[in-house]
């Protein structure tokens, strides 16, 4: 999944900094006025007054789907879509909806910590964004109803464009929507096309060629353009007698021996990249700079070879220096054109890239434990955090990949370098799929150090997706590995972990046992930071004396960081409160809330305000408990908190 958009930042619920999809259309587009004018009729303004209006545009590969979508965006103009234009590229899987929406409200100026975890409450903050904006959205590459359900835009002037990977018949019954189909060219629209590259004069002087090229082509949008920058470099009885050497006959297609001849123009640098670009896993956009470590190259270089891919119609430059392979049918030639030791040489660029990145932020030690002899050179820590975040899409796809090529050591490295990506809650469903790669690799490996972080890596995503059930099963697994491998802050880890689900699960008693062996074993490991850790969590299940003695502890060690020191406020304040101390609790509680709010954390700025308003309820101020509840119910709605939503309505409902 790829969400393509130059936004430059600005509040998601402001109409600041609109995001307008700059959509890549070919220079010589041609003969879809049919279906261009369809479009107009379709997404008419009386239609659009009753919207969200949807099309599904449908047509064989390589017939320019995308391509019609893209060019009626552009024709309109942003004054048709002055709220925005947006396009998501979609992968063959339901899953992938989730991160598309992160992608939508990061383009439309949500920070990171604003936007929720969950599916459902990322698309109805979607939806009540978009609510009455005059958007245009495609979604490319669509299967499932599952797929678009949570992206389509809430009520409003919003056209969508469904660009269809297979059948339309179970989408548009879900969702209604105008089909549009794209039949192959037919040889006089092939001719204009082809005529708007190279020349009418050629077209002229060299009929018999390019009519027998252009009957090679059977009508495909995709064809005829590679063709064309074949043609706008040599004469066409030379291009047609290349690709009759390279097979003559056609394809399923009809393809294929055109592509082989646009590739044997190709420099060998450029032959390199286009390989690159066809077997680089998933369908997130390539950096240059990937590519060029893949082949071992100067990025310079590879950048011009790269540009030059796009003048010749096979690859796109999405973004600065990211490039996409110019459709399925590209990608799947240029695959064949590489040898079998390019994917094992992508992952490796990753890895490379990716360790530097992990060894410039701050980290748990985990790499270092479970792989001691490995040296490297950190990168610069704010390029490695900007590094992570881009390349998050990619390092998904390398997993999957690295876990076929039984690189299972390197998908445990991945896995622990996006920790720091995951940690943030925005990807729980992707930090599941990861570990869970993880936890195979590390048992095929037969390491039980590995197995033990990535299982509770794993429970953690679990805690975040609110199954602790699942994830107190996963923190269980992972004790038993961290007593089988002998490691000491691993079993630490693991069972202060457990402890966490335990006390997710309101199960008190085990969770402050649990605790309470955490801080036995950090205190004789004699890391402070991991003493001062389980303090923290130990004062959750200690009664008000004890816990705010325990809390002061945590505080002189851990105060510098400002998401702890915002955690220990607010179970400072809730501790006053248990003990009954409203007045220094009212105050704890306040100051707490600010400092949440001011830093977007958004958790502890509901946790806060519910507080406050049980503070208000034992004081005999119930307007104001309720508008402080009511409060605290919206963000947790907001973000998908949905367990805190339930336990703060229970109390409205009093």
């Amino acid at each position: 999944m790829s969400v393509h958009e130059p936004h430059s930042g600005g509040q998601g619920h402001s109409s600041r900094d609109v995001p307008h999809q700059v959509m890549v259309v070919t220079p010589h587009y041609t003969n879809y006025k049919d279906q261009l004018r369809r479009l107009d009729e379709v997404f008419c303004p009386e239609n659009r007054a009753k919207g969200p209006v949807i099309a599904y545009v449908t047509g064989p590969p390589g017939s320019g789907r995308s391509t019609l979508g893209r060019k009626w965006v552009n024709d309109q103009g942003k004054g048709a879509f002055p709220d925005g234009t947006f396009y998501v590229a979609l992968a063959l899987s339901a899953e992938r909806a989730q991160d598309a929406l992160e992608d939508l409200l990061r383009a439309v100026g949500y920070r990171p910590d604003e936007i929720p975890s969950g599916l459902e409450a990322r698309s109805a903050m979607w939806r009540s964004w978009s609510y009455g904006k005059k958007i245009a959205l495609i979604i490319d590459n669509a299967l499932l109803p599952t797929e678009i359900a949570p992206l389509i835009p809430g009520v409003g002037p919003a056209a969508v464009l469904v660009v269809a990977s297979g059948e339309t018949r179970k989408l548009r019954t879900e969702y209604p929507g105008e089909r549009v189909r794209i039949d192959p060219l037919t040889d006089e629209a092939a001719r204009l096309l082809l005529g708007r590259m190279i020349g009418t004069d050629r077209l002229e002087a060299e009929s018999a060629p390019i009519d027998e090229l252009i009957s090679l082509c059977a009508g495909l949008a995709g064809a005829l353009t590679v063709l064309g920058g074949m043609l706008d470099e040599e004469a066409a009885t030379r291009t047609l007698g290349r690709i009759k050497h390279k097979g003559g006959v056609l394809d399923a297609l009809g393809i294929t021996p055109i592509f082989d001849a646009a590739y044997d123009l190709l420099s060998p640098l450029c032959q390199g990249c286009y390989q690159v670009l066809g077997v680089h896993p998933g369908d997130g956009a390539v950096a240059a700079r990937t590519v060029a470590a893949v082949l071992g190259e100067n990025e310079f270089d590879v950048s011009e070879a790269l540009q030059e891919l796009t003048k010749r119609h096979l690859a796109q430059e999405v973004a600065e220096d990211r490039y996409l392979i110019a459709g399925g049918i590209v990608r799947d030639h240029a695959a064949t054109k590489a040898d079998s030791e390019l994917p094992l040489r992508i992952v490796s660029a990753y890895r490379g890239a990716g360790l530097a990145a992990e060894a410039a932020l701050p980290n748990r030690g985990w790499m270092a434990e479970i792989w001691p002899q490995l040296a490297v050179e950190p990168s610069d820590a704010e390029a490695a955090r900007e590094w992570l975040d881009v390349e998050r899409e990619n390092l998904e796809a390398v997993v999957e990949l690295a876990y076929r090529l039984g690189k299972h050591q390197w998908v445990c490295q991945f896995c622990l370098l996006l920790w720091p990506v995951h940690l943030k809650g925005e990807h729980s469903g992707e930090m599941v799929r990861v570990n869970d790669r993880g936890i195979e690799a590390a048992r095929a490996w037969g390491n039980d150090l590995a197995a033990a972080v990535m299982t509770f890596q794993l429970g953690f995503a679990y805690r975040q997706a609110y199954q602790a059930g699942f994830a107190a099963l996963r923190f269980q697994e992972s004790i038993d590995f961290a007593s089988k491998a002998g490691s000491s802050t691993a079993l630490a880890t693991a069972i202060e972990s457990l402890g966490l689900a335990k006390l997710d699960l309101s199960e008190h008693t085990e969770a402050e046992a649990l605790f309470q062996q955490a801080l036995e074993l950090a205190t004789r490991l004699g890391e402070e930071r991991r003493i001062a850790l389980a303090r923290f969590h130990l004062a959750k299940v200690r009664p008000p004396s004890e816990a705010l003695e325990l809390l002061d502890a945590a505080e002189a060690v851990l105060g510098s960081e400002h998401l702890n020191q915002v955690k220990i406020a607010l179970w400072r304040g809730k501790k006053l409160l248990e003990d009954g101390a409203y007045a220094d609790a009212d105050a704890v509680l306040t100051e707490t809330l600010a400092l949440a709010t001011e830093r977007s954390y958004n958790r502890e700025r509901a946790e806060a305000g519910e507080a406050l308003g049980d503070v208000s309820f034992a004081t005999d101020r119930p307007a104001e408990a309720r508008a402080f509840w009511e409060s605290a119910k919206e963000i947790y709605y907001f973000y998908a908190f949905t367990p805190d939503h339930d336990r703060v309505s229970a109390k409205l409902a009093q």
